[in-house]
C-alpha cells in the first residue's frame, strides 16, 4: 500500500524522499521485510542477541504481533522510500511499548542499506513528540554501549536524554517532560 504525503515526511542526507506514517495492521509483510534487510550486525545491535538462524515462522510472529499491537498501549512509526525498480519500500520502523503509566520502552529498526541517513534520527524524533502528544512523559532504552550510532540518534533528540551504563550496555532515560533548548 503506497503511504499518504504527511507532515512527517522528510528527506535524508542522500536525497531519498522518506514518507512516515503509523504502523498499522497488515504492516507484517513490511516489518519481516526491514528485518531480511538487516545484517547480523544491525540484528544483534537492535535486539541484542544473535538472530542469524531464527525460523521464519518466528520472524512472522513477531511481525504480526508488533502490527497488530493494542494501540493503546504501542505507537510505532513505519518510513519508505521509492526504489528505481521497487516503489514504497520499507526502510525503517520505530515503536514504543508502554511499561507502565506515562513510560514507555523504544526501539529502532533500519534496513542496512539505508543506515547513516538520518533516517533513524528522524523516525525516533517523531516517535518521541508523538509520545510526548500522547502523554508519556518518559522513555527508555537499553542500549550497547559500543553501538555509536544510536547514540548519535539519542543525542541528537530535543529532549534530556540521562545514560546510566551497567557493563555492556547502558540504560537510557528520555525525559520527555524536559526539552533541549538548541544552541546556535
Amino acid at each position: 500500500m503506497m503511504p499518504k504525503q504527511n507532515k512527517d515526511d522528510f528527506v535524508s542526507k542522500q536525497g531519498h524522499k522518506i514518507r512516515v506514517r503509523r504502523i498499522e495492521t497488515g504492516d507484517t509483510p513490511l516489518l519481516v521485510d526491514i528485518f531480511d534487510h538487516m545484517s547480523s550486525d544491525s540484528r544483534y545491535s537492535r535486539y541484542n542477541q544473535t538472530l542469524d538462524s531464527v525460523a521464519p515462522v518466528r520472524i512472522w510472529q513477531e511481525a504480526i504481533q508488533i502490527a497488530y499491537a493494542d494501540a493503546d498501549r504501542n505507537q510505532g512509526l513505519i518510513a519508505f522510500t521509492d526504489l528505481p525498480e521497487e516503489p514504497a519500500v520499507p526502510v525503517g520502523a520505530a515503536r514504543l511499548v508502554e511499561t507502565a503509566p506515562g513510560e514507555a520502552e523504544v526501539a529502532i529498526s533500519l534496513r542496512d542499506d539505508f543506515q547513516n541517513m538520518g533516517i533513524g534520527t528522524q523516525l525516533m524524533r517523531l516517535l518521541a513528540l508523538d509520545a510526548r502528544d500522547s502523554g508519556y512523559n518518559t522513555l527508555t532504552a537499553s542500549i550497547r554501549n559500543d553501538n555509536p550510532a544510536i547514540w548519535r540518534v539519542f543525542k541528537s533528540l530535543p529532549f534530556e536524554v540521562i545514560r546510566t551504563p551497567e557493563g555492556s550496555f547502558s540504560d537510557v532515560t528520555i525525559r520527555l517532560e524536559r526539552p533541549v533548548v538548541s544552541e546556535q
